[in-house]
């Protein structure tokens, strides 16, 4: 892949090239304001329609009629690149076969509803783009009926469209849609298409192949890691630890042995950022082994270092106080202080690393005037602007270009935009095409991580043994800002990243209290694959079960009882139940299982699992039940849902960033293990799906494996995991 020149091109330009290469139809549908200038902006054909259209997709149809779908979200691994197209292809009638997609220039005109911006998470991507997408669909279909309509010299109404054709059934005849772009893009796009019923859904529902599959199975998709573009040199970063580098007064090189560096072969350079001393060379060895004579001594910040310990035993002592009061219903916890009996149960959490497969990387082409940048990132616009303010240019002015992505997990979606403020600054000082890279040390040490959390559960149990009255108070690092915030947040009660899957209960339980300690420590922390839900949801279930063993109930029935109210996760609750077997596992294995709602969907999950000699626990079967509304693929869905079950799994039985005295502990996958095939059980999937608009998927399947299995080994041990990771506890096998 060749580098741009980087002078930009305006949307006229895009227009005219666009015609000129391809004589086909180039439609857009837009709501974003014109006043601000985009990358490669690709508005031709009809152009906006005003505020009706609630879109921002693409569509081109080649004279051969070929379609491309151009996707605004990134691509991590999770199928936007064939969901999104799959929408549009619904109501452009397409055959699917002719259908494939190009990822988008990073533009306003591709900003997710939801979140007003091109930022890829928070299972936000099918919720945000299912009614535009379809509707920028469909008004292309009627703009191509009613070309042919015209061509013809017929009534619309007699005119039907399959498998990107126009057919008049009557007049015995039918033209492609290449056939008939040029005569659709004279054509306005009409304000208010109709969408079609759903039962006459014929991709919608199902189960289509990836259409990156082919690519990446062939080893032809081009990753950061992959791109190599003329005269690139490689640039790799000694960085503070985590701890040190948080706002200012962060830690900074006091000395290092710049002379050792540049007499490594092939190091070019060696110079400092904000966030490091940088070793510049011809190709990646070099430059680690110049950084690896570096040497850097550091100059620690007055700020605390945090070690795991000494963090724990304050988390811990927060937790006799009572903190920011995020969800109250009913008396709260008042019963809790009338004489009834109190059961009550911590939990602790540790920092967690991302650990995506592929580590972070950034090739950016920079000089006076120009920029280009390629990266697999979840955020493209908030990065183009972060390197806009370190080069001094205008966002407009940098060609911003997002690759696939192997894997991310939110890393890639980090506010401060870290990893592509540092190689902007790189750029600013070289003026010379580089890569710049992270090793899967840099990648695991550098944070940014899951906050550690404790949480302290307890609730009273009436006549009948059901709840009567919970609580949950937790300590965790807020991630939505530096100590100010923190501390402000919590006192004002807004901080709620840190209470999710906390506050919303959906069990009948009449008195509840949440209330959040957002606590201040100077780690870099990010969400992660479904954020605090991760841990919040593992102490909920976990306890629920305590619960329910204090009452002397099955933990299946006791979950039925309390959720009459909720009958999609009842229904979940139950298909899962009889999909696993509930109450049948063979002699030696037990099971347990666990709920969780959240970004529209709901899921119930069983875990089946046995615990032999010296303590070996083996994990048989992972059984979920689904309800995301409609399944915009099945297939896609199901691979989501067995991927967060892998992703939990090695969260809860491995992952741990432990710190002393702010150096992380962990490197790499030998001391900061994923799990392994071997380690892998039978993932089932069923569907219960409610129909109506789809819900999220991309998190949904994470937090209640943890709990599922903490509750069946309490079934084969007879004892609570109340703190993670399980190997602290069990052997696995």
């Amino acid at each position: 892949m060749a580098a741009s020149d980087g002078s930009g091109m305006t949307r006229r330009d895009f227009l005219r090239v666009s015609a000129m290469a391809g004589g086909g139809l180039l439609a857009a549908c837009n709501f974003a304001p014109e006043s601000e200038p985009v990358q490669a902006p690709p508005t031709p054909g009809p152009g906006p329609v005003g505020d009706a259209w609630q879109a921002n997709a693409f569509v081109r149809i080649a004279p051969d009629n070929r379609i491309t779908i151009i996707v605004g979200s990134a691509e991590i691994g999770q199928g936007t690149s064939t969901v999104v197209p799959m929408m549009v292809a619904e109501e452009l009638d397409a055959d699917w076969s002719q259908v494939s997609w190009e990822q988008s220039p990073t533009a306003r005109d591709y900003a997710n509803p939801r979140n007003f911006s091109q930022l890829t998470a928070g299972s936000a991507t099918v919720r945000g783009v299912y009614l535009p997408q379809r509707r920028a669909g469909a008004a292309i279909r009627e703009m191509l009926v009613k070309a042919a309509a015209s061509l013809w010299g017929v009534s619309e109404d007699r005119l039907r469209t399959q498998a990107s054709r126009v057919i008049d059934d009557a007049g015995g005849r039918s033209a492609s849609y290449g056939e008939l772009a040029g005569a659709a893009a004279q054509l306005r796009a009409p304000r208010n298409p109709v969408l079609k019923n759903p039962a006459d859904f014929r991709i919608i529902g199902q189960s289509k192949r990836r259409l990156d599959g082919a690519q990446k199975s062939d080893g032809s998709t081009v990753f950061g890691s992959d791109l190599h573009i003329p005269g690139m040199l490689i640039a790799l970063i000694a960085r503070p630890a985590p701890s040190g580098r948080l706002g200012s007064g962060a830690d900074t090189p006091e000395s290092w042995n710049r002379e050792a560096a540049m007499a490594v072969p092939g190091v070019e350079d060696v110079f400092v950022v904000d966030a490091g001393v940088v070793v510049v060379a011809q190709d990646f060895w070099a430059a680690k082994q110049g950084r690896d004579r570096l040497a850097v001594q550091w100059q620690r910040s007055s700020r605390p270092h945090v070690s795991s310990d000494e963090q724990r035993q304050r988390y811990t002592e927060k937790l006799d106080r009572l903190g920011a009061v995020l969800h109250r219903k009913g008396s709260g916890a008042q019963l809790q202080r009338r004489g009834n009996t109190v059961i009550s149960a911590d939990y602790h959490f540790p920092y967690l690393a991302h650990a995506p497969m592929e580590p972070l990387n950034v090739v950016i082409d920079y000089a006076p005037g120009r920029c280009e940048i390629w990266t697999g990132t979840q955020w493209p616009d908030g990065d183009r602007g972060v390197a806009a303010r370190v080069l001094g240019m205008q966002a407009a002015q940098i060609r911003f270009n997002t690759l696939p992505s192997g894997g991310s997990f939110g890393r890639r979606a980090c506010s401060a935009h870290d990893f592509v403020d540092e190689a902007a600054q790189v750029a600013k000082v070289l003026q010379k095409p580089v890569k710049v890279m992270w090793t899967r040390e840099d990648d695991i040490r550098g944070g940014y991580y899951r906050p550690s959390a404790s949480s302290r559960l307890s609730a009273t149990l009436d006549s009948q043994g059901l709840p009567s009255s919970w609580a949950q108070r937790m300590v965790a690092q807020s991630l939505i800002g530096n100590a100010v915030i923190d501390e402000l947040g919590s006192l004002a009660g807004t901080e709620t990243n840190s209470a999710q899957g906390a506050t919303d209960l959906p069990y009948a339980i009449p008195n509840q209290r949440v209330d959040v300690h957002s606590s201040y420590d100077p780690v870099t922390v990010l969400w992660m694959r479904s954020v605090s839900s991760s841990f919040n949801v593992y102490a909920r279930e976990a306890f629920l079960d305590e619960l329910a063993q204090a009452a002397g109930q099955d933990p299946l029935q006791y979950r039925r009882r309390l959720l009459q109210g909720t009958p999609r996760l009842l229904a979940v609750l139950d298909a899962a139940a009889s999909a696993a077997g509930w109450g049948s596992a063979p002699a030696g294995h037990h099971q347990g299982i666990a709920v969780f709602q959240a970004y529209g969907s709901c899921i119930a999950q069983v875990v089946e699992a046995s615990v032999g000699a010296d303590r070996v626990l083996k994990i048989h079967r992972v059984t979920s039940a689904v309800d995301c509304g409609t399944a915009i693929n099945p297939d896609l869905v199901a691979a989501q849902i067995e991927s967060a079950a892998v992703f939990a799994l090695s969260s809860v039985l491995f992952g741990e960033i432990t710190l002393e005295d702010g150096e992380p502990q962990q490197g790499n996958f030998h001391d900061y293990p994923i799990l392994r095939m071997h380690q892998t059980p039978r993932i089932d999937t069923v569907f219960v799906n409610s129909g109506g608009e789809p819900g999220g998927v991309g998190e949904l399947g994470v937090p209640a494996v943890g709990p599922a299995l903490a509750n069946a080994i309490f079934g084969a041990l007879g004892e609570r995991i109340r703190e993670l990771p399980m190997k602290k506890h069990l052997r696995i096998d």
